[in-house]
């Protein structure tokens, strides 16, 4: 099938609904608008106690959460008996998921001499296993249904080594390495699999308080991050891009 506006090409408007992870970041509540303004259902997924505030976050969202067309979920997706059955309690209420969107993540620097295996952990935690977890809650049914589609997002870091990334490097790599296999397992039944790298730094304000002093003219768009997506999510099937690439310049 030919992609529509929203980006997606394959799935009925109002039937199932389209998953975002990473909800706290500034990322999550762009991509979520996103699909929200193209006439989609749409579950935001963080931590558990943040809900409300979730919801609160947009008017649109809180709008959206009244009409039964947004819902907020907490769940520690680093846990994979916690993701299934934080997706089996949202299927339940808005049919399947036929769009994942992987964006929960968290970055960290670290020299290498001076990591400790518990910092690898957190970034595996965090980068690979919450998308590994959410994907395969959501996968049976995308198969069973012939259709889906899933993002993961990696980084530059992961592709151009870089001194103190050490761990977060490792972890995106993995992310790369997991997704990249299994958009070669899945797709010829049907599920599009894509991963995403932003080639630097995605300007958010959580970024711009983090760097005051960093010139953010040269860093990736949220505007772009999510053209990206949406790019991504609206392949049809003979036509898909399975890795991205994503510059500021």
């Amino acid at each position: 099938m030919e992609p529509d506006s929203s980006g997606v090409a394959t799935f009925e408007k109002g039937v199932g609904f389209v998953a975002v992870t990473g909800a706290g970041g500034s990322v999550a509540p762009a991509v979520a608008v996103h699909f929200l303004e193209t006439g989609h259902t749409v579950a935001l997924f963080d931590r558990q106690g943040k809900e409300e505030r979730i919801v609160a976050r947009e008017q649109r969202f809180t709008q959206a959460a009244e009409e039964g067309r947004l819902v907020a979920v907490g769940a520690d997706l680093s846990s994979e008996g916690a993701a299934r059955k934080a997706f089996e309690d949202t299927s339940r209420r808005l049919g399947h998921c036929h769009t994942l969107i992987n964006l929960a993540g968290g970055f960290a620097m670290g020299l290498a001499q001076e990591a400790q295996g518990a910092d690898l952990e957190h970034m595996l935690d965090v980068n690979l296993r919450s998308a590994v977890n959410a994907t395969g809650a959501v996968l049976p049914a995308m198969l069973e249904h012939g259709s889906g589609f899933v993002l993961a997002v990696g980084a530059g870091a992961a592709l151009t080594p870089a001194p103190g990334k050490t761990a977060y490097a490792a972890a995106k790599a993995a992310v790369a390495a997991y997704f990249g296999s299994l958009a070669a397992e899945v797709g010829k039944r049907g599920v599009n699999v894509a991963v995403l790298h932003p080639m630097g730094t995605i300007d958010t304000p959580a970024n711009r308080a983090a760097m005051p002093g960093v010139d953010p003219g040269n860093w990736i768009s949220l505007g772009a991050m999510v053209e990206a997506i949406a790019y991504l999510a609206g392949r049809p099937p003979r036509g898909r891009v399975h890795e991205l690439q994503l510059h500021a310049a």
